[in-house]
Order: C-alpha cells, then sequence, then structure tokens
C-alpha cells in the first residue's frame, strides 16, 4: 500500500489547485436583457471622442439634444449605482449586468434614488441643469465598461454587445452591480473634468475577497446552498490559519491566481515590443520617484537608475522627485522617514511642474519604496479636481512592495527582542550604516502588517488613473506576488541575471514593457516557462521568507528564556 501515498499527494495537491481555481473564477457576467433605448430622442450634437492616451483629454461620452425639462429614460435594466450632485451638477450612474455602466449628466432633477433597480425606459429625471459647458439644451450620456469609457452610441447598433461585456474586469461583474457613491463621484467628476473632494478613506468594492467569490460560484452551482456552504468555510479557513496546512493552502491559492492572471493576459498581449515611431513614448513629462536608499547624483542629478531613454523620453522631459525636505538634492538618509509625508512632497513637486508647463501631462514611474509614495499620494492626498496639479498621464510602478515587503516585516519581528535588535544593529554595522534602522518610519511601514498597507487599498484607485505594477520573477527583495494593486494592471518580467530588484530600471524586458504601458499598448506576451516561473517562484519565495523570519524570531525568544532562566539550558541537555 505504501506506493499509493505519493499518488494520494498528487491527488490531494490536485484537488487543492482545482478548488481554488473555482474560488477565484468568478461567475459568467449575464447578458443584458433587451434592447437598448435611446435616453432622449434628440441628435448627437457632440460625439464621444477617445482622447489619444487612454486617460488624456477628449470627450467620454455623447451630448443628446434635450429642451430642458425633457424626461430621461433608463436606456435598460439595471441598478441606480449613484444619483446626487457632483459638484454642484445632478447626475444618475445605472449599473447593468454584465459590468456595464451608463451614466446621465447635467440634470434638472433626479426622480431616482441609489439602490433601486429601474426598468428600461423608466423614467431618472429631467434635462436642463447646470453645469454642462454646452448649456441646458443638452444631455450628456456615457458609458462605462468596467473602468473604461466608451462610446455610448454603440449600445444602440445593431453590433454584439457580448464583446463589450468581455472588456470588464471580471472582479466589478461578479461583484454586487454598483460601487459606493465616493468611487462613482470620482469616476464622474474625472470624466467630465468637474471638482471632486479627495477620497480620503470608506469603503471599499469587495473586489478580491475569494469569499465572496466563493458565494458566487457555489450560488450558481447550488443556489440557496452557498448560504450555509460560506459562512462554514469561512469558519474553517480561521481554523487552518497560523498552521502548514493553512500556509499551503494560502500559497496554492495565491499560485492559481497568479497563474489565471497570466493565463488571461495572454488573450490580449504584445508580441512586438518594438518602439513605435520616432522612439516611441508618451509626449508626457516624467516625474521619476526612487525608492528606499536612492540619493541624488550630483552630476547628473538623476536618483536612480531608470533606463528612461529607452522609454522614449527627451531629455528635458525627465524630472526626479526629491525626499529632502523643500525638495532639491537629498541623501540616502532621507529616504527613511514618513512616507506620507513624502507623499504630500509629492503632490507639491507635481504642482512645480503644473506652474512651470500648465497643462502638460506628467508620468509617474516609481522604483521600490518610491512606488509606496506613489500609492498614497493617489489613494490619500490626490485630488483630481485641484486645478493646481497637472492632468496624470501613466502610472508605472518598478518592483514596488505595495502588498508589503517580507523582509521588512522580518525585521519588525526581530526588533521585538532585545537579540533581535543586536542582530540587525550587526547587520547595521557591517553595512556601513546604508541600511535604514528598523525602527525607522520607512521599514515600519513597509511591514506587510503596517497600518498605512492594511489601509492603503481599502477602496480602488482613481478611475482615471491607469497603473501598472511590474514585479521581477526572482526579486528577493519584494517577491512579485507582493506588488499588485486592485485595480491595476499586473505584469511579471524575468530581468537577466540574478539581481531583479536592483536591476529592473535598466532591464530591457521590463523596460520593454514600461514603454508599451506608457504608449497604451498592451503588457508584452510572456511565454509559458516564464508564466509559470512568474506565477509560482514569488509565492514561495515568500514563503521562504517568512519561514525563516520566524524561525529567526522564535531563536531569538529562546535565547532570551535561556538567559533569564539559566537552569533551562540544563534542563533542556539532560532530556
Amino acid at each position: 500500500m505504501e506506493h499509493r501515498a505519493p499518488l494520494r499527494l498528487a491527488v490531494a495537491i490536485l484537488v487543492a489547485i482545482l478548488v481554488a481555481i473555482l474560488v477565484v473564477l468568478p461567475p459568467p457576467a449575464r447578458a443584458v436583457v433587451g434592447p437598448w433605448i435611446r435616453p432622449v430622442d434628440g441628435v448627437v450634437v457632440r460625439p464621444f471622442v477617445a482622447p489619444v492616451a487612454r486617460y488624456g483629454a477628449g470627450h467620454r461620452g455623447a451630448d443628446l439634444a434635450a429642451p430642458p425639462g425633457t424626461p430621461i429614460r433608463a436606456a435598460n435594466e439595471g441598478v441606480v449605482a449613484f444619483a446626487g450632485s457632483v459638484a454642484g451638477s445632478l447626475h444618475v450612474v445605472i449599473a447593468h449586468s454584465g459590468g456595464l455602466r451608463t451614466s446621465y449628466s447635467f440634470l434638472l432633477r433626479v426622480d431616482v434614488r441609489r439602490g433601486d433597480g429601474v426598468t428600461r425606459g423608466q423614467v431618472l429625471g429631467a434635462t436642463g441643469g447646470s453645469g454642462n459647458e454646452h448649456g441646458p439644451e443638452v444631455l450628456h450620456f456615457g458609458l462605462r465598461v468596467g473602468d473604461r469609457y466608451v462610446d455610448p452610441m454603440a449600445l444602440f447598433a445593431p453590433a454584439d454587445l457580448s464583446r463589450l461585456i468581455r472588456l470588464a474586469p471580471v472582479a466589478s461583474s461578479a461583484q454586487e452591480g454598483f460601487d459606493p457613491p465616493a468611487l462613482e463621484q470620482r469616476a464622474l467628476a474625472a470624466s467630465l473634468h468637474l471638482p471632486a473632494a479627495p477620497l480620503l478613506g470608506g469603503d471599499s468594492d469587495g473586489a478580491g475577497s475569494e469569499w465572496s467569490l466563493l458565494a458566487g460560484v457555489a450560488s450558481g452551482m447550488v443556489g440557496g446552498a452557498a448560504d450555509l456552504v460560506v459562512p462554514a468555510g469561512r469558519a474553517g479557513w480561521r481554523l487552518l490559519r497560523g498552521t502548514p496546512l493553512g500556509a499551503a493552502a494560502d500559497d496554492t491559492l495565491s499560485v492559481s491566481r497568479r497563474l489565471i492572471a497570466w493565463a488571461r493576459s495572454r488573450a490580449e498581449c504584445s508580441a512586438d515590443t518594438a518602439a513605435g515611431p520616432d522612439g516611441g513614448g508618451s509626449g508626457h513629462a516624467l516625474l521619476a520617484v526612487g525608492g528606499v536608499n536612492s540619493s541624488t547624483d550630483r552630476a547628473t542629478g538623476s536618483t536612480f537608475g531608470l533606463d528612461w531613454r529607452s522609454l522614449g523620453y527627451r531629455d528635458d522631459e525627465v524630472h526626479w522627485f526629491s525626499y529632502a525636505a523643500g525638495g532639491g538634492p537629498y541623501r540616502v538618509r532621507d529616504t527613511w522617514g514618513d512616507l506620507l509625508l513624502q507623499a504630500l512632497a509629492l503632490r507639491e513637486q507635481l504642482r512645480e511642474r503644473q506652474r512651470a508647463e500648465p497643462g502638460r501631462e506628467v508620468d509617474l514611474v516609481a522604483h521600490s519604496q518610491g512606488g509606496v509614495v506613489v500609492g498614497a499620494f493617489l489613494q490619500l492626498v490626490y485630488d483630481p479636481g485641484d486645478p493646481t496639479l497637472p492632468p496624470l498621464g501613466n502610472v508605472v510602478t518598478l518592483a514596488s512592495p505595495h502588498q508589503g515587503a517580507p523582509i521588512a516585516t522580518v525585521t519588525r519581528w526581530l526588533r521585538s527582542t532585545a537579540e533581535g535588535r543586536a542582530a540587525l544593529r550587526a547587520i547595521r554595522d557591517l553595512s556601513g550604516d546604508t541600511v535604514p534602522p528598523a525602527d525607522s518610519p520607512a521599514v515600519r511601514q513597509l511591514a506587510e502588517a503596517s497600518p498605512l498597507l492594511r489601509s492603503l487599498w481599502d477602496h480602488r484607485l482613481p478611475d482615471h488613473v491607469d497603473v501598472t505594477t511590474i514585479g521581477g520573477t526572482d526579486d528577493l527583495i519584494v517577491p512579485a506576488d507582493h506588488t499588485g494593486v486592485p485595480g491595476a494592471t499586473e505584469v511579471t518580467v524575468n530581468p537577466r541575471g540574478l539581481g531583479d530588484h536592483a536591476g529592473i530600471v535598466a532591464d530591457e524586458r521590463a523596460m520593454a514593457a514600461v514603454r508599451l504601458t506608457i504608449e497604451q499598448r498592451p503588457p508584452p506576451c510572456v511565454g509559458w516557462l516564464d508564466g509559470i516561473r512568474g506565477a509560482v517562484q514569488p509565492v514561495i519565495v515568500s514563503r521562504l521568507e517568512h519561514t525563516a523570519g520566524r524561525l529567526a524570531d522564535r531563536a531569538s525568544r529562546l535565547a532570551r528564556s535561556l538567559d533569564r532562566n539559566p537552569t533551562l539550558e540544563g534542563h533542556g541537555g539532560s532530556r
């Protein structure tokens, strides 16, 4: 019977992977029932105009002629996701199945409330409100597919809408169907260039919860049984947490998610990664944000080794973020401070770019810790309606610990004992004080369970900001499974050599991925070998680092116990 043990183990692993895949796969998007109808009968007086860059200037909707007081009809059945005022103008947003959202803007009155179910043709309000640059005699009608604005008049063409539905992110189509009001306010403000308050906290849209997705799958398979299965699953999962079996289940789930994301990415990717005409690029200005232990090169003014020329930027388009108080050249020690204060500094330095070149779009490219600074800026500081800020173009982070850095977590564990602190001091002494102090604000904030990182992704990224995160397969400092951001495009590349964390900023594969992003092209195609390695290896690296950290923490605690109770050593040896 012993020869069957390996077979049973293999079957158990296979079953675990299949269960994990079921957890992360959402239920299929349902097609909208019935034909779409125009919200008003008037002609199009200003059509949809796609921006040259995905989030650049453009007209994200169609203006339809409608005398003031004209009743506005729902284009199809759905749920009211938002109904109210943004910057003094009235708007309604309806969430339809399949991840589609229609918006009706600059209304005289609103006749529905958030959460109402509406039928096709139901009156939502009336035209003639204030705030429309073209006056009260038009209705601004918009269509979002997931987070992307597209031409709403496509709804009334004979084309198959299933292609539009497939463009919607699976998380949004798998959830309840509408966002909290603040998120809809932000989307409307971004698309219509209206002022809106920054989203400083509040609700999450729930995307990414494996148990919410499991509920969706279970309800599709066994209907009401999900009400019993999901609570039991939650309880069982809590019991497994902290055990070897629970760690294995977590890792299996992470690997499965990454494999599925890689497989999906192959449906739309760039096989040709060569630069576009005249070297490609975005035509925007660049503000590059370095990471921990970066510093200003007095000769060049650069702060880290980003190969910006390969990205298509000109010399006069490249600017470097400064960690120094008041800006200017900075030293390594300046990068060890509070990252929230650096997010505020980033806002001020962007304002400098707006004063120097009003209206010029700015791309943000950040490395390592710099990506967390950018994330804190976008989530906690950025106000899309602030006229003192320049329009944001592309945001790309390289090897940034958006989900925390395991090495910072290990440092936090070691800092809790005198023996661990002594070991950390010895490491700093050997490195010539180039390693950040274990108790520095930056190290504390980069730990996986830090208050900053626990709350940073509680709500979605700004809807009009295109964020791409890029991680390295062999990165031992920030494993690629820690670089993702909810709502962002996640890419894993395999830089040449072993030093992925530092080398990613100049590696040709990574720079090709950055250039494709800023040129609004799909990410590079990743082959089978690199795809599987990129899914599995970072998860293994993270687990090994956590295990090593736990062992070191326990060893230091044991040493402290022996120091306090020397007799334990003798008892332990006699056994």
